[in-house]
């Protein structure tokens, strides 16, 4: 199955001017706990999905509270540089969506 069958709200958005944050909410505990217990949200995976060094990942979080997934990266320009493709951090989550949840 895949990552955005699973979750009710797959977005991103500006953390700073050079970080990027995606978020990833669960409306049931099952959801949320297969997709964490799977392990396709890590480090690695974003690295390899957003094609950047695996040390721009800033963090993946897993916030049980609110059935919630936070994941942070260095952007490779800063969001107000001239040649920046990405001023407001939109539209970023897409490259999550077809991740396949095992």
């Amino acid at each position: 199955m895949k990552l955005k069958d699973l979750a009710s709200v797959i977005r991103s958005k500006n953390a700073s001017p050079f970080i990027t944050t995606l978020d990833m909410f669960f409306e049931d505990e099952s959801n949320y706990d297969r997709v964490k217990s799977s392990g396709v949200i890590s480090t690695e995976t974003v690295a390899r999905v957003y094609k950047i060094p695996e040390a721009s990942v800033v963090g993946v979080w897993f916030v049980d509270a609110c059935r919630g997934i936070k994941v942070s990266f260095l952007k490779p320009r800063a969001a107000d540089d001239v040649v920046s493709g990405d001023l407001y951090g939109a539209q970023q989550n897409a490259p999550l969506l077809e991740l396949e949840v095992t």
